[in-house]
């Protein structure tokens, strides 16, 4: 058995992860799924929420249907889909330059760890319907 002595300026030829270097790697890791794991179903949640917007506008008919029917109808597919961050009464829809408009930005907060919390903007759902004249 050789015996290795490793004076200043030498290097060692120890390869491969020391115990510490495992550890903030897992450490690393495990933050990284975390941070994964918060940001997700908000996330969904979002594209969820986006894809209801565009579509309940997209089917809405101007020359029939009222804005109680359209909230009415979003309504349904909230409860439908089980969307919890966003509500009926978060969502405004009102009529402007002869459209009627669907204004359902909202902010989801959340929980990270501990005494850190995370806050998702999502301010890019604003859909208008069809002008009344157009077919």
């Amino acid at each position: 058995m050789k015996k290795q002595i490793i004076y200043a300026g030498m290097q060692s030829d120890s390869r491969g992860f020391s115990i510490w270097t495992l550890s903030f790697n897992l450490l690393l890791l495990g933050a990284g799924l975390v941070l994964i794991l918060r940001l997700l179903p908000g996330y969904v949640e979002y594209m969820t929420v986006k894809d209801l917007i565009s579509r309940a506008a997209s089917e809405h008919d101007a020359r029939t249907d009222t804005i109680p029917d359209l909230r009415t109808r979003l309504a349904k597919l909230l409860t439908t889909n089980q969307i919890a961050d966003t509500t009926i009464e978060d969502i405004r829809i009102y009529r402007e330059r002869g459209v009627i408009v669907i204004d359902a930005n909202y902010e989801n907060r959340f929980s990270l760890v501990w005494i850190l919390d995370g806050v998702m903007k999502f301010d890019d759902l604003i859909v208008e319907t069809d002008p009344a004249g157009r077919t």
